[in-house]
């Protein structure tokens, strides 16, 4: 196989490492909210806070060439993990 492909695959690998490893970040400080909601008696889902979220995301993606489709997607995925590890506090 061709080297530069070899070294571009790598490239993409290690990334995709760098994105698991900030969403286990994520979901870490997540359960850390989930806590201080249940803690305060706040509801777990916050949708205003999700809109702004949301946005400034799609904002921000756009500023980088993304599509908005693939950050409100992946947004979708991550806020619904979120969700279940607060609920299941």
């Amino acid at each position: 196989m061709d080297n530069q492909l070899e070294d571009l695959r790598k490239q993409i690998d290690e990334i995709d490492g760098q994105i698991v490893d900030l969403l286990a970040k994520r979901m870490k400080v997540v359960k850390k909210v989930g806590e201080y909601k249940k803690k305060m008696n706040l509801p777990f889902f916050d949708k205003a806070q999700f809109e702004k979220l949301l946005k400034s995301k799609i904002e921000r993606a756009k500023k980088q060439g993304l599509s908005q489709d693939l950050i409100n997607k992946i947004y979708q995925a991550i806020h619904e993990e979120a969700l279940k590890i607060e609920k299941s506090l």
